[in-house]
Protein backbone atom coordinates (compact mmCIF):
# COMPACT_ATOMS: atom_id res chain seq x y z
CA UNK A 1 0.00 0.00 0.00
CA UNK A 2 3.00 2.44 1.08
CA UNK A 3 4.40 1.63 -2.31
CA UNK A 4 1.69 2.01 -4.53
CA UNK A 5 1.04 5.80 -2.70
CA UNK A 6 4.33 6.33 -3.35
CA UNK A 7 4.11 5.59 -7.46
CA UNK A 8 1.66 8.04 -7.52
CA UNK A 9 3.53 10.39 -5.71
CA UNK A 10 5.91 10.39 -8.11
CA UNK A 11 3.56 10.00 -11.16
CA UNK A 12 1.92 13.33 -9.92
CA UNK A 13 5.14 15.35 -9.49
CA UNK A 14 6.30 13.56 -12.86
CA UNK A 15 2.99 15.14 -14.27
CA UNK A 16 3.76 18.49 -12.73
CA UNK A 17 7.51 18.42 -14.01
CA UNK A 18 6.00 18.00 -17.65
CA UNK A 19 3.16 21.06 -17.66
CA UNK A 20 6.11 22.95 -16.28
CA UNK A 21 8.51 22.31 -19.12
CA UNK A 22 5.49 23.78 -21.66
CA UNK A 23 7.65 27.07 -22.83
CA UNK A 24 6.16 30.57 -21.65
CA UNK A 25 4.67 32.36 -23.96
CA UNK A 26 7.85 34.67 -24.11
CA UNK A 27 9.23 32.21 -25.44
CA UNK A 28 6.83 31.88 -28.65
CA UNK A 29 7.23 35.36 -28.73
CA UNK A 30 10.89 35.44 -29.10
CA UNK A 31 10.47 32.65 -31.70
CA UNK A 32 8.20 34.57 -34.04
CA UNK A 33 9.23 37.65 -33.33
CA UNK A 34 12.90 36.90 -35.57
CA UNK A 35 10.29 35.83 -38.25
CA UNK A 36 8.82 39.15 -37.87
CA UNK A 37 11.62 41.17 -37.94
CA UNK A 38 12.89 39.76 -40.90
CA UNK A 39 9.67 40.33 -42.63
CA UNK A 40 10.16 43.78 -42.00
CA UNK A 41 13.64 44.06 -43.53
CA UNK A 42 11.64 42.20 -46.41
CA UNK A 43 8.82 44.36 -46.64
CA UNK A 44 10.95 47.77 -46.97
CA UNK A 45 13.40 46.28 -49.23
CA UNK A 46 10.11 45.83 -51.22
CA UNK A 47 10.17 41.80 -51.50
CA UNK A 48 7.03 41.50 -50.47
CA UNK A 49 6.58 37.51 -51.23
CA UNK A 50 9.77 36.84 -49.13
CA UNK A 51 7.95 39.35 -46.33
CA UNK A 52 5.08 37.72 -46.80
CA UNK A 53 6.14 34.71 -46.28
CA UNK A 54 7.99 35.27 -42.75
CA UNK A 55 5.10 37.23 -41.48
CA UNK A 56 3.07 34.11 -41.85
CA UNK A 57 6.14 32.00 -40.08
CA UNK A 58 5.59 34.51 -37.62
CA UNK A 59 1.88 33.94 -37.04
CA UNK A 60 1.74 30.37 -36.98
CA UNK A 61 4.12 30.98 -33.93
CA UNK A 62 2.59 33.31 -31.68
CA UNK A 63 -1.18 34.15 -33.45
CA UNK A 64 -1.80 37.18 -30.36
CA UNK A 65 0.45 39.70 -31.69
CA UNK A 66 -1.51 42.36 -33.45
CA UNK A 67 1.84 43.27 -35.27
CA UNK A 68 1.77 40.81 -36.74
CA UNK A 69 -1.63 40.74 -38.90
CA UNK A 70 -0.84 44.58 -39.23
CA UNK A 71 2.74 43.48 -41.36
CA UNK A 72 0.20 41.19 -43.42
CA UNK A 73 -2.41 43.94 -44.21
CA UNK A 74 0.62 46.49 -45.47
CA UNK A 75 2.02 43.62 -47.51
CA UNK A 76 -1.51 42.64 -49.43
CA UNK A 77 -1.83 46.47 -49.35
CA UNK A 78 1.07 47.14 -51.47
CA UNK A 79 0.29 43.72 -53.53
CA UNK A 80 -2.92 45.67 -54.31
CA UNK A 81 -4.95 42.85 -52.46
CA UNK A 82 -7.33 45.25 -50.55
CA UNK A 83 -9.86 42.98 -49.35
CA UNK A 84 -7.01 40.51 -48.00
CA UNK A 85 -5.30 43.68 -46.48
CA UNK A 86 -8.48 45.05 -45.11
CA UNK A 87 -9.51 41.45 -43.53
CA UNK A 88 -5.83 41.53 -41.80
CA UNK A 89 -5.91 45.25 -40.53
CA UNK A 90 -9.35 43.86 -38.74
CA UNK A 91 -7.42 40.80 -36.68
CA UNK A 92 -5.19 43.25 -35.63
CA UNK A 93 -8.15 45.51 -34.47
CA UNK A 94 -9.86 42.24 -32.75
CA UNK A 95 -6.93 41.57 -30.77
CA UNK A 96 -5.61 45.43 -29.83
CA UNK A 97 -9.01 47.30 -30.81
CA UNK A 98 -7.20 50.92 -29.96
CA UNK A 99 -3.86 50.66 -32.04
CA UNK A 100 -2.96 53.66 -33.08
CA UNK A 101 -0.62 52.32 -36.39
CA UNK A 102 -3.43 49.72 -37.60
CA UNK A 103 -6.23 52.37 -37.28
CA UNK A 104 -3.80 54.68 -39.21
CA UNK A 105 -3.05 51.76 -41.47
CA UNK A 106 -6.70 50.63 -41.81
CA UNK A 107 -7.25 54.77 -43.01
CA UNK A 108 -4.90 54.72 -45.13
CA UNK A 109 -6.68 51.37 -47.35
CA UNK A 110 -9.82 53.61 -47.24
CA UNK A 111 -8.37 56.49 -48.72
CA UNK A 112 -6.86 54.24 -51.32
CA UNK A 113 -10.01 52.85 -52.69
CA UNK A 114 -11.81 56.48 -52.01
CA UNK A 115 -13.52 55.79 -49.21
CA UNK A 116 -12.69 59.44 -47.60
CA UNK A 117 -14.96 59.95 -44.99
CA UNK A 118 -14.29 56.25 -43.47
CA UNK A 119 -10.93 56.82 -44.06
CA UNK A 120 -10.92 60.17 -41.65
CA UNK A 121 -12.88 58.77 -39.14
CA UNK A 122 -9.66 55.92 -38.57
CA UNK A 123 -7.51 58.61 -38.40
CA UNK A 124 -9.41 60.53 -36.17
CA UNK A 125 -9.54 57.45 -33.91
CA UNK A 126 -5.46 57.08 -34.41
CA UNK A 127 -4.86 60.52 -33.09
CA UNK A 128 -7.09 60.09 -30.00
CA UNK A 129 -4.42 58.13 -28.65
CA UNK A 130 -2.01 60.60 -26.44
CA UNK A 131 0.74 58.05 -26.55
CA UNK A 132 0.57 57.46 -30.24
CA UNK A 133 4.41 57.92 -30.97
CA UNK A 134 3.70 58.86 -34.63
CA UNK A 135 1.09 61.26 -35.04
CA UNK A 136 2.81 63.15 -37.86
CA UNK A 137 1.92 60.26 -39.89
CA UNK A 138 -2.08 60.36 -39.22
CA UNK A 139 -2.23 64.20 -39.48
CA UNK A 140 -0.49 63.88 -42.87
CA UNK A 141 -2.87 60.93 -44.36
CA UNK A 142 -5.92 63.31 -41.95
CA UNK A 143 -4.56 66.42 -44.53
CA UNK A 144 -4.44 64.28 -48.08
CA UNK A 145 -8.30 62.86 -47.08
CA UNK A 146 -9.91 66.33 -46.81
CA UNK A 147 -7.67 67.64 -49.70
CA UNK A 148 -8.98 65.37 -51.89
CA UNK A 149 -12.58 66.49 -50.67
CA UNK A 150 -11.69 69.30 -52.21
CA UNK A 151 -10.91 71.19 -48.81
CA UNK A 152 -7.39 72.92 -49.34
CA UNK A 153 -7.07 74.65 -46.08
CA UNK A 154 -8.09 72.03 -43.78
CA UNK A 155 -5.43 70.33 -45.81
CA UNK A 156 -2.56 72.35 -45.37
CA UNK A 157 -4.18 72.95 -41.62
CA UNK A 158 -2.99 69.31 -40.88
CA UNK A 159 -0.14 69.42 -43.13
CA UNK A 160 1.54 72.27 -41.10
CA UNK A 161 0.05 70.34 -37.90
CA UNK A 162 2.00 67.44 -38.99
CA UNK A 163 4.92 69.49 -39.57
CA UNK A 164 4.90 70.56 -36.13
CA UNK A 165 5.33 67.57 -34.59
CA UNK A 166 7.98 66.03 -37.09
CA UNK A 167 9.43 69.00 -38.92
CA UNK A 168 11.75 66.36 -40.59
CA UNK A 169 8.71 64.35 -42.62
CA UNK A 170 9.09 64.45 -45.99
CA UNK A 171 5.92 63.34 -46.87
CA UNK A 172 3.98 66.07 -45.53
CA UNK A 173 6.28 68.41 -47.30
CA UNK A 174 5.87 66.80 -50.51
CA UNK A 175 2.11 67.21 -50.13
CA UNK A 176 2.73 70.74 -49.37
CA UNK A 177 4.71 71.41 -52.56
CA UNK A 178 2.18 69.26 -54.48
CA UNK A 179 -0.73 71.70 -53.50
CA UNK A 180 1.16 74.99 -53.60
CA UNK A 181 2.15 73.84 -57.16
CA UNK A 182 -1.18 73.00 -58.28
CA UNK A 183 -1.96 76.78 -56.92
CA UNK A 184 0.75 77.64 -59.10
CA UNK A 185 2.92 78.94 -55.55
CA UNK A 186 6.50 78.08 -57.19
CA UNK A 187 8.70 79.66 -54.74
CA UNK A 188 6.65 78.05 -51.92
CA UNK A 189 6.56 74.78 -53.82
CA UNK A 190 10.19 74.78 -54.61
CA UNK A 191 11.07 75.31 -50.88
CA UNK A 192 8.63 72.17 -49.90
CA UNK A 193 9.95 69.71 -52.61
CA UNK A 194 14.09 70.94 -51.95
CA UNK A 195 13.06 70.25 -47.77
CA UNK A 196 11.43 66.68 -48.89
CA UNK A 197 14.39 65.42 -50.86
CA UNK A 198 16.72 67.61 -47.91
CA UNK A 199 15.06 64.95 -45.30
CA UNK A 200 14.62 62.12 -47.67
CA UNK A 201 17.18 61.76 -49.87
CA UNK A 202 15.46 58.63 -51.55
CA UNK A 203 12.12 60.76 -52.27
CA UNK A 204 11.87 60.24 -56.49
CA UNK A 205 8.68 61.89 -56.32
CA UNK A 206 9.84 65.46 -54.68
CA UNK A 207 12.85 65.15 -57.10
CA UNK A 208 10.46 64.42 -60.57
CA UNK A 209 8.11 67.33 -59.34
CA UNK A 210 11.01 69.79 -58.28
CA UNK A 211 12.01 69.44 -62.02
CA UNK A 212 8.51 70.69 -62.63
CA UNK A 213 8.84 73.98 -60.62
CA UNK A 214 12.14 74.73 -62.42
CA UNK A 215 10.85 74.07 -65.87
CA UNK A 216 7.63 76.39 -64.94
CA UNK A 217 10.16 78.58 -63.46
CA UNK A 218 12.67 78.38 -67.18
CA UNK A 219 15.22 77.25 -64.96
CA UNK A 220 15.82 74.44 -67.50
CA UNK A 221 19.05 73.22 -66.74
CA UNK A 222 18.08 72.97 -62.65
CA UNK A 223 15.15 70.49 -64.35
CA UNK A 224 17.38 68.71 -66.11
CA UNK A 225 19.88 68.26 -63.25
CA UNK A 226 17.26 67.35 -60.86
CA UNK A 227 15.40 65.11 -63.70
CA UNK A 228 18.63 63.28 -64.38
CA UNK A 229 19.77 62.40 -60.64
CA UNK A 230 16.44 60.30 -60.62
CA UNK A 231 18.02 58.27 -63.70
CA UNK A 232 20.96 57.72 -61.66
CA UNK A 233 19.31 57.16 -58.01
CA UNK A 234 16.64 55.25 -59.14
CA UNK A 235 16.36 54.02 -62.50
CA UNK A 236 13.89 51.13 -62.39
CA UNK A 237 10.88 53.47 -60.68
CA UNK A 238 8.05 55.30 -62.33
CA UNK A 239 9.97 58.14 -61.33
CA UNK A 240 12.44 57.53 -63.92
CA UNK A 241 10.25 56.89 -66.56
CA UNK A 242 8.18 60.56 -66.36
CA UNK A 243 11.92 62.40 -65.55
CA UNK A 244 13.09 60.44 -68.82
CA UNK A 245 9.86 62.21 -71.18
CA UNK A 246 10.68 65.12 -69.67
CA UNK A 247 14.12 64.96 -70.45
CA UNK A 248 13.33 63.83 -74.44
CA UNK A 249 10.76 66.61 -74.58
CA UNK A 250 12.97 69.00 -73.64
CA UNK A 251 15.90 67.72 -75.95
CA UNK A 252 13.27 67.67 -79.12
CA UNK A 253 12.53 71.28 -77.95
CA UNK A 254 16.08 72.31 -77.97
CA UNK A 255 16.92 71.17 -81.36
CA UNK A 256 14.19 72.29 -83.03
Amino acid sequence: MKFSKLYLLFFLLGLVACQSAEPPSTFYQERANVHLERAYIYYHEGRLAEALKEAFSAQKVYPKDHNIYNLIGLIYMDKGQYDEAEKYFKKALEISPNSPEVLNNLGSLYLVKNDIQKAISYFEKALKDPFYPKPFIAYTNLAWAYYKLGDKDKAIFYLNKALNYNPRYSVAYFYRGLIALEEDLLEKAKLDFRRAIRFNRQDMASRYYLGIVYLRLNQLEKAKKIWRSILELAPESRWALKAEEKLMTLEELEGS
